[in-house]
């Protein structure tokens, strides 16, 4: 008896730590923690004080999630606990966490800034201008003598984009993709595009370099690229070679079926 006195019963032990007994159980099951004592008469589990800091360590590596059949890895049958390798694993998946954090943190403030403009402009002029970074298109071409109004197989032509090895394009980085012609004297060539970090776009041949620059921009429902020619007529005056660019922008309520598509030109 004076034993258990110095223990705690597995209901104390967690109220104390958090932990619950279904957890405590688990933890015993995989021999991550043994009890300190378990009376041979009733098999009522008892843990020390000491124990307390091994099931802080536990709770650290499930919030970290790291799997907890790889803590047996860091603990001896004596329970002793490696401390300096378990933390040092535990800091670089720590950091880890955090940069996933902080992307996520930058995409939102991306989106939030592209909302905000587009509605700006949406209460604004029908056109309107705005300043636009050098950005890098991975641009598919379409195939020859079509035009983005005729019955083009998109998901075909977008295929490519979906299969491609992104390497962080999906993980929370506001990459663009969307519609592409260029207009020179007498002709269009036409493309779909997605966006790439420049850290992708130097590791690919087919990817064109869109210049920055002030962008004539032009918000509608439906796709209007064809007719880029006619809706900055005024502010194109004619020029025979210019970029036209169309893509889908996020707004404070997005239509999922009918998104707002920003249309946009550039002289070259």
């Amino acid at each position: 008896m004076g034993r258990k006195k110095r223990l705690f019963s597995i209901g104390e032990i967690s109220r104390f730590t958090g932990a619950s007994i279904k957890s405590l159980r688990y933890y015993e099951s995989i021999k991550i923690l043994k009890p300190a004592f378990v009376d041979p008469h009733s098999g009522y589990r008892y843990y020390s004080l000491d124990q307390v800091y091994l099931i802080d360590i536990i709770m650290f590596c499930i919030e970290l999630d790291i799997p907890l059949k790889d803590l047996t890895g860091y603990i001896d049958k004596s329970q002793t606990v490696n401390v300096r390798t378990l933390l040092a694993h535990g800091k670089g998946i720590a950091q880890a966490k955090l940069e996933t954090l902080q992307r996520g943190l930058k995409f939102i403030e991306d989106v939030e800034r592209q909302i905000a403009l587009v509605e700006e402009h949406k209460k604004g002029r029908r056109i309107y201008t705005r300043e636009i970074p050098e950005k890098y298109f991975w641009a598919i071409p379409v195939p020859q003598g079509k035009s983005f109004d005729d019955d083009v197989d998109f998901f075909e032509i977008f295929r490519p984009f979906w299969d491609f090895d992104s390497g962080g394009i999906g993980s929370y980085e506001f990459m663009e993709y969307g519609l592409l012609c260029e207009h020179s004297p007498g002709d269009v060539r036409r493309y779909a595009f997605m966006e790439l970090p420049r850290r992708k776009a130097e590791t690919k041949a087919d990817v064109k370099v869109i210049p920055a620059g002030a962008y004539f921009c032009s918000q509608g429902d439906a796709s209007r690229i064809e007719r880029a020619s006619q809706v900055f007529g005024e502010e194109l005056n004619g020029a025979a070679s210019f970029l036209a660019i169309e893509t889908e922008v996020f707004t404070g309520k997005y239509k999922i079926n009918n998104p707002i598509n920003e249309l946009r030109v550039i002289g070259v």
